[in-house]
């Protein structure tokens, strides 16, 4: 086990190895006997320690949080030992204190971003010119302003004093910072190169800094009211958003659901209530309330954060949002694969009478429509055209309109059958919802009178139900259809090509396969 040692290094805390921490104070040693009592020796020696530092602290992780012997000797080796210094650098391309330049931006010498200083860095040219380029750019072409937040944005800021000197094209080693502090000691005493000495130079950069400054300044405050104004746009947004939320309830029709209705339209209550079960109705009413808020709540929040400067663990905020909105769309989902269970399985029942006609030859057919039966809605059509959803009464029961046909008997006598049909998460299932269907008809001497619409109580769930009712007319029978059951009519196939809606108000004959109309004296209930 090894002994290890606390020091402070350039305002940095470490803890080094014995063996690592007496390389390191060798090292110092010489570091110190080499540039004491030199112009600018102090300076050169702090900014080696600052560099060691940002080295050493580069090897350390969460793993590793002890300065070894061979760290030192690498960050030693680096930096380069002052002894093998040469007393003349040589020139050209090829010296050992130029690298190639890469671009970052200059935190030390910024207005807003430090992107001019970092160009001016990087192009070995005074900022003072690189700004004054975006502003005449900006004063000519708007969307440079653009452009220039872009490059705030890609260009990476040098944080670290590598980077620093990597943006001047500077090698890190001893000797580079040796050679940068004297020459800043040099340009300090006024040694400026070309015409950088000029009195009026300094004038013009002196005040051209001051105006970057300026608009440096305006253009924060317009940064800020932006913020500001994009704030309010996303608080406001989300509260309308949720007061339009509220006021869905009230909505008395929505579009068709799932492909299911027409353009007409049904009402919400209908595809809650009928249509989902109970407690699939409350949960997707919470999940989907949650998918819908939660994104809109984030909205106001950010709206707020950038109004109020409010500070806060976004990334908990976020974190427990996501859960609760994963949490709803799973419970969506999972409703939502129930409900669609409940319509996979169709099935029919059917039921036939004989009429007892005697010796009548003609049936004289009635629709009653109740017209004193008030609906709590009004019509709501499938895409079926024949298929009628009338509304509920008051109690919630659910009242269709059937289909009516007229097809031929398959024997002497009228008949009538009653074709139930539902769908349901089984075919038992199904099966059961069908006979739960209620219908009533009346036959009465030679009148046949059918109910206008089928029921579904209130207890049953809407699953799809339908209802065809045949009138069976024997071969030779005759039939005298009235024109209010012409709306009901689907399916009455005849001799003389008459749409269903032309065939009320006529007595029609039941010939070998189609029914012709009847050109004797017109038919009465009587016995003919």
């Amino acid at each position: 086990m090894k002994k290890t040692i606390k020091i402070n290094l350039s305002g940095n805390i470490f803890h080094i190895d014995e063996d690592a921490y007496k390389r390191l104070n060798d090292y110092l040693d010489r570091i110190h006997e080499h540039f004491a009592g030199q112009e600018g020796g102090d300076e050169i020696i702090s900014d080696i320690e600052m560099r060691m530092a940002e080295l050493f602290q580069d090897k350390l992780t969460d793993h590793k949080q002890v300065i070894s012997d061979e760290d030192v000797e690498e960050v030693t080796r680096k930096l380069g030992e002052p002894q093998d210094f040469m007393e003349e650098e040589p020139s050209g391309a090829g010296s050992p204190g130029e690298r190639r330049r890469k671009l970052y931006r200059d935190p030390d010498d910024a207005i807003l971003g430090g992107v001019a200083s970092g160009i001016g860095a990087y192009l070995n040219v005074d900022p003072v010119w690189i700004r004054l380029l975006f502003v005449l750019l900006v004063l000519g072409y708007g969307f440079i302003v653009v452009v220039y937040l872009l490059l705030w944005l890609i260009i990476p800021k040098a944080g670290t004093y590598d980077q620093k000197l990597e943006m001047r094209g500077e090698r890190v080693t001893v000797n580079d910072i040796e050679r940068r502090v004297k020459n800043e000691y040099e340009e300090v005493r006024g040694n400026f190169r070309r015409y950088r000495h000029s009195e009026p130079y300094k004038n013009i950069t002196k005040g051209l800094n001051e105006i970057f400054v300026v608009l440096g300044r305006i253009l924060k405050v317009a940064v800020q009211v932006l913020l500001i104004l994009i704030g309010v746009g996303l608080i406001t947004g989300g509260v309308v958003v949720i007061l339009g939320m509220l006021g869905v309830p009230f909505i008395h029709g929505i579009p068709g659901f799932m492909g299911i209705f027409s353009d007409h339209g049904t009402a919400l209550w209908f595809m809650l209530h009928s249509i989902l079960d109970p407690t699939a109705l409350v949960v997707l009413t919470v999940s989907l309330a949650v998918l819908v808020v939660i994104p809109i709540l984030l909205l106001f929040y950010a709206g707020v954060k950038l109004l109020t400067g409010f500070r806060a663990n976004d990334q908990n905020i976020l974190l427990s949002g996501l859960i609760v909105w994963i949490a709803a769309l799973l419970a969506t989902g999972g409703m939502a694969a129930w409900q669609v269970h409940e319509f996979t399985a169709r099935t029919h029942t059917t039921s036939e009478t004989t009429l007892n006609m005697q010796s009548v030859q003609t049936l004289n057919l009635r629709v009653n429509d109740v017209k004193e039966r008030v609906y709590t809605s009004g019509e709501l059509s499938f895409d079926d055209a024949y298929d009628q959803i009338k509304g509920t009464d008051a109690e919630g029961n659910l009242y269709i309109s059937p289909e009516l046909n007229i097809v031929k008997s398959p024997g002497s006598d009228f008949r009538l059958k009653i074709y139930r049909s539902s769908r349901g998460s089984s075919q038992r299932h199904a099966a059961k919802l069908a006979d739960a269907m209620e219908y009533t008809w009346q036959m009465n001497d030679s009148t046949l009178t059918l109910g206008d619409v089928f029921s579904i109580p209130y207890s049953r769930p809407y699953r799809f139900q339908q209802m065809k009712v045949y009138v069976m007319v024997p071969e030779g029978g005759r039939i005298a259809i009235p024109e209010e059951a012409e709306e009901y009519l689907d399916d009455a196939d005849n001799r003389e090509n008459m749409w269903e809606f032309e065939m009320g108000g006529k007595v029609w004959q039941m010939g070998d396969k189609q029914l012709r109309l009847y050109r004797g004296k017109k038919a009465t209930a009587d016995h003919t």
